[in-house]
């Protein structure tokens, strides 16, 4: 038998390394976004981020500067509102 895949797409998410691909799959014609719209838009932040960004992150050691756990059960001290 077949074994489960190793990557499901989630069908909520758009991937794509910056926002000029996405055009590329629309199929949507003859929409013009205005201000009101751009508004609605930037008040949600979806947690999509640009792969170049990612891995510049990762690169640069920032993700390991910002990515502190405490031992496992517990909060990081940034996270436990019981630390000083």
């Amino acid at each position: 038998g077949l074994g489960p895949p190793p990557f499901v797409p989630d069908p909520r998410r758009v991937y794509a390394k910056d926002l000029g691909d996405v055009g590329a799959f629309s199929t949507v014609k003859g929409v013009e976004l205005d201000a009101g719209d751009a508004a609605l838009c930037d008040a949600f932040a979806s947690g999509t981020v640009p792969i170049p960004w990612q891995e510049e992150l990762i690169e640069t050691g920032v993700f390991e500067e910002l990515n502190v756990w405490g031992a496992p059960g517990t909060l990081p001290p940034d996270l436990d509102p019981n630390a000083a």
